[in-house]
């Protein structure tokens, strides 16, 4: 066989899986990340040696030679995060999982189960809720359009007040918004709906962001609720350049202020003034309360402080 034909059936399956992970409704940035996972995997696939014919490539993906050029390959540093090895092997599995399901591979899923490295217990840092609150109610330093900066505060507001994942945000439509029922309509992960309720703050930003808006020279081609410049839908990078830079003109870059950041304030604030995990796993939207549980045990400095706080002797 040809290597052009080899390569054409080999971008057919992999565009035949992308298609089917849409189908099942996962969230853009994990089909995106599969496609530039894959596609690293797919360019080596083509130029290995023994590529003669589509069906040996069971033989050649199973060589952990392959597994390993891929993955240093796609950094300049050989010493590569058990996050990032991980990711490629998941994307790695989920495919040959794949044509293994639709007969494409005829041959035992088994021999591509592959050790997955430890994930470190990560502790992300959570910004403590008076300091967001002065952060979002600074007026901006620099020049900006008055929509814009409306955008960008209703934006962070949602992540560190509602909980809302960056996706979730961009994701809003006009539609979405119930604001007789302080609620928004947020679309998760798996396509999974819930209503979040929101501030009296946060509406009337919302309110005043849009008016500005519509004030603007701005046309909105888009029934997104936060849109770019040119009326389009804002991306999750915009967003995390606007919250670089708000960070920058606060000098506060040393938090390094990120959209998981916000919404892990949140879910941190919850937890301290709750204890509740059953209503932080419903406004966060996890799916297991599992993963809502690591809130209770990730902020070592206020467990800390609390503890001397209460202990007399």
């Amino acid at each position: 066989m040809l290597k052009s034909e080899i390569s054409a059936q080999l971008h057919q399956h992999l565009q035949s899986f992308l298609d089917y992970c849409q189908t099942r409704c996962m969230a853009d940035g994990t089909i995106e990340g599969y496609r530039n996972n894959l596609r690293q995997f797919a360019a080596l696939l083509e130029a290995w040696p023994d590529s003669k014919t589509f069906s040996n490539f069971p033989e050649i993906c199973t060589e952990s030679a392959l597994l390993k050029t891929v993955v240093i390959k796609q950094s300049n540093n050989p010493d590569l995060s058990a996050h990032t090895i991980r990711r490629y092997i998941c994307a790695w599995r989920s495919w040959i999982r794949y044509l293994v399901k639709t007969d494409v591979l005829n041959i035992s899923y088994d021999r591509f189960k592959f050790d997955l490295p430890k994930l470190p217990e990560t502790l992300p840092k959570a910004v403590d809720m008076p300091i967001l609150d002065k952060i979002l109610d600074t007026p901006p330093i620099r020049r900006q359009s008055q929509w814009m900066y409306l955008r960008n505060i209703c934006m962070f507001e949602l992540m560190a007040y509602s909980g809302l994942r960056v996706s979730e945000v961009t994701s809003l439509t006009l539609s979405d918004l119930y604001f007789s029922q302080k609620q928004v309509k947020v679309t998760g992960k798996g396509n999974k709906t819930r209503l979040v309720p929101i501030t009296d703050c946060v509406i009337q930003r919302i309110k005043e962001y849009l008016q500005s808006r519509s004030n603007s020279l701005v046309k909105v081609k888009v029934n997104y609720l936060f849109t770019n410049r040119h009326g389009n839908k804002i991306t999750n990078s915009t967003v995390r350049l606007h919250l670089h830079n708000l960070a920058n003109e606060l000098l506060v870059d040393k938090l390094r202020l990120t959209p998981h950041m916000l919404r892990h304030s949140c879910a941190t604030h919850f937890i301290r003034q709750t204890h509740d995990l059953r209503f932080v796993q419903i406004l966060l939207g996890h799916s297991s309360v599992a993963t809502t549980q690591m809130y209770t045990h990730l902020d070592n400095d206020f467990v800390k402080a609390t503890f001397y706080q209460h202990l007399n002797r």
